[in-house]
């Protein structure tokens, strides 16, 4: 692109000669006298042949009218060779005059930079500027002219001319520049978001996989430990009390493998929700050693507690978390030591008004961890040594769950350990006092009341389709001394519940015809014509949070997950009717 593309525009030939005359490449007196004006103002220029000659060369066109110099405009540009820089004369008969072409060019290249030259004042300056609407590349000479201030414009309106083409091709290619990111950056947010997508639609694959394969491996798995607990309490001798032992342990490893890919799941997916209820962490401590007591009797390992004396009675926090850790310390305490001691801790480290800081600690005199590996221990899917997942099992996943309902408890976890003389695993967690409240004589009436109405004998309806599980629940129940009745469909367990008068309902959720959900909401509906309230107990292998849900808000007084244990199953039958008893004496 030439820089210095001039066209004079006159109607008059010998205007064209004096202007191309005065910017003609002749050295003289006042050409020097320019440049040092143009040094002053523009500093040296960097051109080789300005150095030498102190000249600048123009390449200088001719038209005659002024439809000629829009055509020749025109053709400049789409040659490549655009005007930097157009004289323009405004008288130029019979055409259209100097005002008129410098609209028409304008209206195509805007950035044309012109020259009125003209001796008479043809237009006004308002005029000029109701005709162009802009005169900000706009000048005017009158003739004849001065060669200095001639030779000066020229070379101050094309040096504009040049910066601003270069700063129009700079921003242009900015703009590309920035489209082609623009791009990129939409193209990246279109894979983000297919793989949000594809991510959302995995993690939910996910969850419906783990809820399936919970509720298949559950259902069975009832049956195992279920019949093997029955099977307990039969007259065995010493082999077979011990063969059988051997199996329930094997189901409950699995289950806690179970428990554990859940739990991890649900952590991840952000679904767990930690309670804050009152529970006396004596008898959580006690509870869980008792738990793990059972586990080592084999082993021969002496299993103790202690409890600080400054900790309240009664504290408020999750129970059922708390416990789930302490579990799985004790239980990788007994599966890690071979001989020696377990520990449990409970300790008060800060107390500030209502609020306590309480560690809780498991010692043992097992195998240790190296130093190296501590800091990876509470990682998923993480052992301190590969080969003790050959040798002892797990999923690697206990203490990761740990650390996380830790955190989640606004707790922490950590351990102190040295190769072959065991370790200390413990976690702090911040929980609340809560004010001591004295019962008054009616609340213990009804304490009473609730439990003398318990110790009849409960005639109870279980809605379950399949076979093994109907024979466990009946002989769990059936052992309290309550009269069981079997239905296979939510439809029958409707029609028995109109035609029998029932204490409770064990309502599986996956039955034919009509599933747990509706089968209560039809109870409930009926209730509401009839009046009564019968406690209907979820017992369903489908163990996700949101199974407990749905069964909340189906109508369902409370939750058990498959399989289930004797213990847990009477005593949340007794909670539930023990509750519908106080809230019906209300």
């Amino acid at each position: 692109m030439g820089y210095n593309h001039i066209l004079l525009v006159d109607d008059n030939e010998s205007i064209h000669e004096d202007i191309e005359s005065i910017l003609s490449n002749s050295v003289s007196k006042e050409d020097e006298e320019l440049k040092g004006i143009e040094d002053e103002l523009f500093g040296s220029s960097p051109n080789e042949q300005e150095k030498a000659g102190n000249i600048v060369n123009y390449e200088i066109d001719h038209a005659y009218q002024g439809m000629e110099a829009v055509e020749m405009v025109s053709e400049a540009y789409e040659t490549g060779n655009p005007y930097a820089l157009i004289f323009m004369d405004v008288r130029m008969p019979p055409g259209i005059d100097g005002i008129q072409t410098i609209k028409q060019i304008w209206e195509d290249y805007p950035y044309t930079e012109i020259v009125i030259c003209t001796a008479y004042s043809d237009y006004s300056w308002d005029k000029i500027v109701s005709n162009l609407g802009s005169t900000d590349k706009l000048l005017f000479m009158k003739k004849p002219f001065d060669a200095t201030a001639l030779k000066q414009i020229a070379l101050t309106l094309t040096t504009k001319w040049k910066l601003q083409q270069e700063a129009i091709s700079y921003t242009e290619k900015l703009e590309k520049e920035v489209e082609e990111r623009t791009s990129e950056l939409n193209e990246l947010v279109e894979k983000h978001k297919e793989m949000k997508n594809k991510a959302e639609k995995a993690s939910a694959a996910k969850s419906v996989f783990l809820a399936n394969m919970s509720h298949e491996i559950r259902t069975p798995m009832n049956g195992v430990i279920g019949m093997t607990d029955l099977l307990l309490e039969t007259d065995l001798n010493k082999e077979q009390k011990e063969l059988s032992r051997m199996a329930k342990r094997s189901g409950e490893s699995l289950l806690r493998v179970i428990n554990d890919i859940l739990d991890f799941s649900k952590v991840e997916a952000g679904k767990m929700d930690i309670e804050s209820v009152p529970f006396n962490i004596r008898d959580l401590v006690n509870e869980v050693v008792e738990m793990i007591s059972l586990s080592s009797d084999k082993k021969g390992l002496s299993i103790e507690f202690t409890i600080d004396d400054d900790i309240p009675n009664r504290l408020l926090g999750d129970p059922t978390r708390l416990r789930q850790v302490l579990i799985n310390y004790g239980s990788n305490a007994v599966k890690f030591t071979e001989k020696g001691n377990i520990l449990f801790e409970a300790d008060l480290l800060e107390s500030a008004g209502s609020k306590q800081l309480i560690r809780l600690t498991v010692n043992d005199t097992g195998i240790g961890i190296a130093e190296e590996k501590q800091s990876t221990i509470f990682s998923s899917f993480s052992q301190a040594d590969s080969s003790t997942t050959r040798k002892f099992g797990g999923t690697g996943l206990g203490l990761a769950i740990c650390r996380q309902l830790a955190e989640l408890m606004d707790g922490e976890v950590g351990l102190e350990s040295k190769k072959g003389e065991g370790s200390s695993f413990y976690f702090t967690v911040p929980l609340e006092k809560v004010p001591s409240e004295k019962k008054t004589d009616s609340d213990i009436q009804n304490g009473e009341k609730g439990l003398e109405s318990l110790d009849r004998s409960l005639r109870i309806l279980v809605a379950e389709d399949n076979k093994v599980n109907q024979m466990v629940t009946t002989k769990m129940l059936e052992s309290e001394g309550f009269t069981v009745d079997i239905v296979e469909t939510g439809t029958e367990a409707v029609e028995q519940n109109e035609v029998n008068t029932y204490d409770l309902i064990l309502m599986d959720i996956q039955m034919p015809e009509m599933d747990g959900y509706e089968a209560t909401e039809k109870i409930r509906k009926i209730e509401k014509r009839t009046g009564g309230h019968i406690p209907i107990l979820a017992l369903t292998a489908s163990a996700m949070e949101k199974d407990r849900d749905l069964c909340l808000q189906a109508g369902m007084d409370d939750y058990i997950a498959k399989p289930v244990d004797k213990q847990d199953l009477i005593a949340t039958i007794k909670n539930v009717i023990e509750r519908d008893f106080r809230l019906a004496n209300k």
